[in-house]
């Protein structure tokens, strides 16, 4: 890896609503096992959620028991799944491990739904809710305090192999990946506790709507549901011209953009960062409600509201958002019309209590007209090695690489230096080069059933792994990386010998105070196999001594 190799982490949306240019890693082909949906230019998808009395999922359905009328006339349904039946698999249970060592082997999927929790501290800046009651700075900080405390809740205690992906709405108008899609707690906490309160004050209709259309944009890119729980405040402004008469002129394009997050399998949820309603008029109350519903409708969701517990708020958006129902018609006519159309689903027999949330609406326009170029890189699949060429998967918030599996063990080295050591390990940033540098060690460790040989004369074999370190700050910026490629030439009777036990090997780096993201990844070179994983680090501003170790020994 060279240094500065990195995907995008932050997106600039400016006043004139465009965009930042991007360098972004060529995909490698899907590899997420979720069912495909074969689908005709001109076929709607409808995900429908069935809940009881009781807000209890409904399983157990069939094609036949649906009914979908498309502006009041009935449609056939060309395809039916029922994704809340979990699909029988070996669950994959990381082992019990030693402090300071982790593994890339990952939980089995709790649905096969990705969840993007957005963190919008634009419409819950000072001054934003034009038209009724402003923000006060008091008010802001307290509102998106209370959002990141909620989250990290929720994240503390999310069912294992629940799927979650962070986006952040901030100052001066940026949408940014805080941290892409994964199941790992730590990794998820790390990322909304980096995110800085906004208090500048900057909200934007437009700015709001073009991030929308840039998430449809992303989400498009990932296979199956995708549940967008929007944490904000100050969705009035949006939908109801009576308080905001200039966002009337938006209308049509709230109308186009939701459409867009339907069209790619995103349902809105929509929970309100302000918590229960103590200030404010009875009007402005009921108007804030009504524009939670407005726009979580529009998503095809549900919305939260009036609670101080966003926490459970969030937890029921997931849930509600890991059981459905997949349906998909052919609508009427082959060509786009721009107009306004209705869908209604209903269960036939007609079920007492039973209730269904789907988007009840569309407007037929073409998608590929609409959507921007992705310049988020967000993905639910692991990049693989292309030719040997890792860095796509060594970019910073990709999904876990799990084709080789490892265990590596991260510490800061607390022991006097080897005298032969660089003074630096790794390629630091050069404006870092005057910091306190922690040197951490990194012990890797493989079972070497794992790793594959090219065969040799005489019994002989040969093989090659390549160990790659990336070190990212919390705004998503490489600060250093370290790569190192090991060769294996073994005759028969060293081969027979190396088989005996787990390989290992060693690196140290340095790195800089503060909060870190480290990349781990090995590719066995002869396979083209790849794991990678991701950690959270706190580095602190004094390191301890460096370790004696030699930089890059493998021992067995």
């Amino acid at each position: 890896m060279r240094p500065g190799k990195t995907t995008l982490a932050a997106l600039g949306i400016t006043a004139l609503l465009t965009f930042s240019p991007a360098c972004i890693p060529a995909q490698t082909a899907d590899q997420s096992s979720a069912p495909t949906i074969k689908v005709t230019a001109r076929e709607t998808v409808v995900d429908v959620t069935v809940t009881d009395a009781n807000g209890q999922p409904v399983h157990g359905l069939k094609q036949s028991d649906f009914t979908v009328l498309e502006d009041g006339k009935p449609q056939a349904i060309r395809s039916f799944h029922d994704y809340g039946v979990a699909t029988p698999s070996t669950p994959a249970i990381p082992p019990k491990l030693p402090p300071n060592t982790y593994t890339n082997l990952q939980p089995a999927p709790a649905s096969i739904a990705v969840n993007i929790l957005l963190l919008d501290f634009v419409n819950t800046s000072p001054g934003a809710n034009p038209g009724a009651t402003p923000i006060t700075l008091q008010d802001a900080i307290g509102m998106q305090h209370q959002v990141k405390e909620d989250a990290i809740k929720y994240l503390q205690r999310m069912p294992s192999g629940t799927r979650v992906a962070v986006l952040a709405m901030t100052y001066p108008g940026h949408l940014r990946i805080m941290q892409g899609v994964t199941s790992d707690p730590s990794l998820l906490i790390a990322a909304v506790n980096s995110l800085e309160y906004n208090t500048e004050g900057t909200p934007s209709i437009e700015m709001t709507l073009e991030a929308l259309k840039q998430i449809a944009s992303v989400a498009s890119q990932i296979k199956g549901r995708k549940n967008l729980i929007w944490l904000s405040y100050g969705l009035v402004a949006m939908t109801d011209p009576a308080i905001c008469p200039p966002c009337d002129l938006w209308a049509r394009e709230f109308h186009q953009y939701f459409g867009l997050l339907t069209d790619a399998q995103v349902t809105v949820y929509t929970v309100d960062a302000r918590g229960l309603y103590v200030k404010g008029s009875s009007l402005e109350k009921s108007e804030e409600m009504l524009s939670q519903e407005s726009v979580a409708e529009a998503g095809g969701g549900l919305a939260y509201y009036n609670s101080n517990d966003l926490e459970t708020g969030i937890a029921k958006a997931i849930e509600n958002g890991s059981d459905y129902y997949t349906l998909t018609y052919v609508p009427p006519g082959t060509q786009y019309d721009g107009r306004h159309h209705t869908i209604n689903v209903t269960l036939n027999p007609a079920r007492p209590g039973v209730a269904l949330t789907y988007r009840n609406y569309y407007y037929s326009e073409d998608p590929a007209k609409l959507l921007p170029k992705p310049v988020l890189d967000v993905t639910a699949d692991a990049p693989s090695a292309v030719a040997g060429n890792m860095s796509a998967a060594m970019s910073r918030s990709m999904p876990t690489s799990t084709q080789l599996l490892f265990n590596v063990k991260v510490e800061p080295d607390t022991e006097p230096p080897n005298p032969t050591d660089p003074a630096i390990m790794g390629a630091l940033d050069p404006k870092l080069k005057n910091k306190l540098l922690t040197r951490y060690g990194l012990l890797f460790e493989l079972p070497v059933g794992q790793i594959a040989f090219k065969p040799g004369a005489g019994g002989a074999r040969s093989g090659a792994l390549t160990f790659d370190v990336a070190a990212y700050d919390s705004e998503g910026k490489m600060v250093s990386s370290l790569g190192q490629t090991y060769q294996l030439p073994l005759s028969d009777i060293e081969y027979r010998e190396f088989i005996q036990t787990p390989f290992q090997f060693f690196q140290q780096i340095d790195l800089p105070p503060g909060q870190i993201f480290l990349r781990i990844g090995v590719l066995d070179t002869v396979s083209n196999k790849l794991g990678t994983l991701e950690l959270p680090l706190t580095v602190g501003k004094r390191p301890p001594a460096p370790a004696v170790a030699d930089e890059g020994k493998a021992s067995k």
